[in-house]
């Protein structure tokens, strides 16, 4: 009887483990970050996705076999169990070393306030839309269409324009190293190839000297598969713009490499008047593993583009009578379109990667990188085209005055800025013991920037006659020089990125930028059982140097002194994991940035400033996250005060009837704010999310300044009374919400929608020249912006239609501010309702 009732315990002890249900956690096999929305399936088709934090459950027995798979990753054959851990390996062979070089974040580790935007919400989401406006969805992140040329955007988080947010590509910078701006339609296409882009607020986890105030945007490309694949996929907007792209991968081949390629052309016309688009984009990766401690990863990237644009601002009574749509920058000449702006480019970057696994505790990841820009914009010079009585340029009338003039009196010039960019990047990881990993690095960039105009168009005449030379060497070309210009062979060229117009032929400028940058850097970082810490520095020096061949004749005279300034930066930060569930963290962080090259130099010449200094930024960060199967939320404060900012006044009156502008140095502004952001999984098929932030961005301290006369170097000193005022250009308000149903196996649909206010318009500091005048700038209406999409499993591919704008608002989301703060004297209205539809195959 014992026997039997031990034999019966123990069946009833096997039937039970052999029917215990399955569960456990998918993860990435690098990062070890929970994958949110990876299918677990058996055999026969029974089946369930990870929650938000990677967790699983499915009632079926234990050793059965399982398919594990997610978007981006290879797909995995496991036996069931309970607790099990999926560890998941990303097909896209490099991205654990790009996420090294790229200072990528993880989830309850990095101490960091940051969002990641997904390769499938890029999949559903981009479309028609500009790159930055991907990240609207993103907490106190606002990105604008601008005068709606594509890659005319501009993004802002924290209330910092993209002057002062980093912008890499795998971990590589290219914000511009003369005036850190960020040219997106350099990189029209760039959207095609992005894998992940990931959003870290505030100073970030870049180890690098960089211009992360605002934030810092890494954008990491698809780089090389290692499974073979084939897609394409075209576009089509309901105003008439259409694109067509075409990727490959040939997989890891049986000598441990593999090539992946994207092309890409955009073609058609914009939504704003004028605004036509001719552009290409390519894309490739080559990846060779030599034995198991050494891999090369050549990419490179590129878009081809020229397109009109929209540079002139709409006041509120020509947009009420030519409509949201139109470009003063648009007019006629016989009967058909010339828009008088126009921008072509052409900057290819190519990274050659070395990571090389030195020992079972040590990587080095080198990254030696080389893009050239060529190209610029056209504007028009000399006597302006009058205007229509429908508000477009009348070209007619100024080419018959040209003419009748035998030589130009008025033309289109083109402003051509060509540059050359060189840097290595190395990163050496060690880690020391169990607990502590050490990081060492260097940063070296050499830039060149050529700057000059050239005639692009003579408008019906014979020459131009070039008439604004003015230097100490030759006032009012009184030595003779030849002064014709005309049209050159190499003029709008963008294709050849070695045809430049020879200096006899320029006009009105010609200068270039040197910048030579070098900055180590390091970090210590201590991890053990909940808790992981890390202090961060970096110091670097820059050189300027300014060669001008327009001001200066001698070429003995033509190099300026070589400015050298040194910056730091400083970071520390800890994250504290409460529990399985929430996190709690922290970083502080100091730098000392050294100004931007344009107020180095004034008077549009040689000549040193000598009231600037390095600006410095001081910030502070705390959030808290929380993480369950079916809700994910992260809240953060911050405090960043910014002191001894430098600016650039706007154009100010001279005696003489010219205009200058002013070096305004010492000014501050402290931004501090909270930020939200949740996403639930309501229903296995009903996802929702939010975003809320909540800034307070003023300006601090009232600042002197001086006026420096370009003609006779007298100075006047002005005040600008500043203290207090909001910062404009970006809303200081946001509200967000989005939803994403999965109708049936083959439809899904998704809506977003966010909620603007508290935006101020742009003002110039210097305009408050008295502390009577101190007002608040302009307050722009508060929107909210809607878009909804569908998608749908049709054939062998996916069809996909976005509308933008579904409620059709048609209100300033940007402008200028009036002198006496009562309204904007102009900006740029939004875009109103438009669709995108595009189909995409995958072979």
């Amino acid at each position: 009887m014992k026997k039997l009732l031990l034999v019966g315990l123990m069946f009833m002890a096997t039937a039970i483990t052999s029917y215990a249900q399955t569960s456990g956690k998918v993860v990435d096999s690098v990062s070890n970050e929970a994958l949110p929305g990876a299918t677990i399936v058996t055999e026969d088709g029974v089946g369930t996705v990870t929650g938000l934090d990677g967790t699983f459950e499915l009632d079926v027995e234990t050793g059965v076999t399982l398919l594990v798979s997610y978007i981006g990753y290879e797909t995995q054959e496991v036996v069931s169990a309970a607790d099990m851990k999926v560890l998941l390996v990303s097909t896209d062979i490099a991205l654990g070393e790009v996420s090294v070089i790229a200072s990528v974040a993880v989830d309850r580790k990095t101490p960091v306030a940051y969002s990641t935007i997904t390769p499938k919400e890029l999949e559903e989401n981009y479309g028609a839309k500009e790159l930055p406006e991907v990240l609207n969805m993103t907490p106190a992140v606002y990105a604008t269409k601008q005068g709606g040329g594509i890659g005319d955007s501009r993004i802002n988080i924290r209330g910092f324009d993209q002057r002062n947010v980093a912008v890499m590509i795998n971990g590589i910078p290219v914000n511009d190293m003369e005036n850190g701006w960020v040219y997106w339609s350099n990189w029209a296409g760039l959207g095609d190839a992005v894998s992940r882009i990931q959003v870290q607020r505030g100073l970030g986890a870049s180890k690098l000297a960089i211009n992360s105030v605002g934030g810092t945007i890494n954008l990491i490309t698809k780089s090389t598969e290692s499974t073979a694949s084939t897609f394409a996929q075209f576009d089509a907007t309901s105003y008439g713009r259409f694109k067509a792209l075409y990727g490959l991968n040939t997989g890891r081949t049986k000598n441990n490499t593999a090539y992946s390629f994207v092309v890409s052309t955009t073609q058609g016309e914009g939504y704003v008047e004028g605004t036509f688009v001719n552009a290409y984009s390519y894309f490739f990766s080559a990846s060779k593993e030599f034995g198991k401690n050494h891999r090369l990863v050549l990419t490179g990237v590129g878009a081809p583009q020229e397109h009109g644009q929209r540079d002139r601002m709409l006041s509120r009574e020509e947009v009420d009578q030519f409509g949201i749509r139109h470009n003063k920058d648009l007019g006629f000449r016989n009967g058909k379109e010339l828009n008088q702006r126009i921008n072509y480019y052409h900057k290819p970057q190519f990274a050659l990667n070395h990571y090389w696994n030195v020992n079972p505790t040590t990587i080095l990841s080198t990254s030696t990188y080389f893009s050239f820009g060529h190209g610029g914009g056209s504007g028009p010079l000399g006597n302006y085209a009058p205007v229509d009585s429908e508000g477009h340029i009348d070209w007619d009338s100024l080419i018959a005055d040209n003419e009748a003039n035998g030589e130009s009196v008025g033309i289109l010039r083109n402003s051509v800025n060509n540059h050359r960019w060189i840097g290595v990047l190395s990163t050496l990881n060690k880690s020391v013991g169990e607990n502590i990993d050490l990081t060492l690095g260097v940063d070296a960039r050499d830039y060149k920037g050529e700057h000059f105009r050239e005639v692009r168009d003579l408008l019906g005449g014979s020459l131009w006659t070039e008439s604004f030379k003015y230097s100490v060497e030759c006032p009012r070309n009184s030595c003779g020089l030849n002064d014709v210009r005309t049209v050159d062979d190499n003029s709008t060229s963008y294709w050849n990125v070695v045809a430049v117009t020879p200096v006899g032929n320029r006009i009105a400028y010609d200068n270039d930028g040197l910048v030579r940058y070098l900055g180590a850097f390091g970090q210590v970082e201590y991890s053990t059982g909940p808790v992981s810490t890390f202090l961060a520095g970096s110091v670097s020096r820059t050189n300027n140097t300014r060669v001008d061949r327009y001001n200066y004749i001698d070429e003995a005279t033509q190099t300026s002194e070589t400015v050298s300034i040194n910056g730091y930066n400083v970071k520390a930060g800890a994250n504290y994991n409460l529990s399985e569930s929430s996190n709690v963290f922290f970083n502080v962080g100091k730098y000392s940035r050294a100004p931007f090259f344009g107020f180095l130099f004034q008077n549009y010449a040689n000549d040193l400033s000598d009231n600037v200094v390095n600006e410095k930024v001081d910030a502070i960060e705390l959030g808290y996250g929380y993480t369950v199967r079916n809700l994910a939320a992260k809240v953060n404060v911050y405090r960043t005060n910014w002191t001894d900012k430098t600016l650039l006044s706007g154009r100010i009156p001279t005696a003489d009837g010219g205009t200058t502008r002013a070096l305004i140095a010492g000014i501050g502004a402290l931004h501090q704010g909270v930020e939200l952001e949740f996403n639930a999984k309501v229903t296995p098929t009903l996802d929702l999310g939010g975003i809320a932030s909540l800034g307070d961005w003023n300006w601090t301290g009232d600042v002197a300044y001086e006026l420096r006369s370009d003609i006779d170097q007298s100075i006047t000193k002005g005040f600008a009374y500043t203290d207090g005022l909001p910062v404009g250009n970006a809303p200081q308000t946001q509200l967000g919400v989005k939803g994403r149903l999965q109708v049936t196996d083959r439809i899904d649909v998704g809506a977003t929608y966010v909620y603007n206010d508290k935006l101020f318009a742009s003002y110039d500091p210097s305009s408050y020249s008295s502390a009577e005048d101190k007002a608040d700038p302009y307050q722009l209406d508060a929107y909210g912006m809607l878009d909804l999409r569908a998608g749908a499993k049709v054939g062998p591919g996916y069809a996909q239609v976005q509308v933008y704008n579904v409620l059709n608002f048609d209100g300033f989301v940007e402008g200028v501010n009036n002198s006496d703060g009562t309204d904007i004297r102009y900006g740029f209205p939004s875009w109103g309702r438009t669709a995108n539809v595009s189909y995409r195959i995958n072979f």
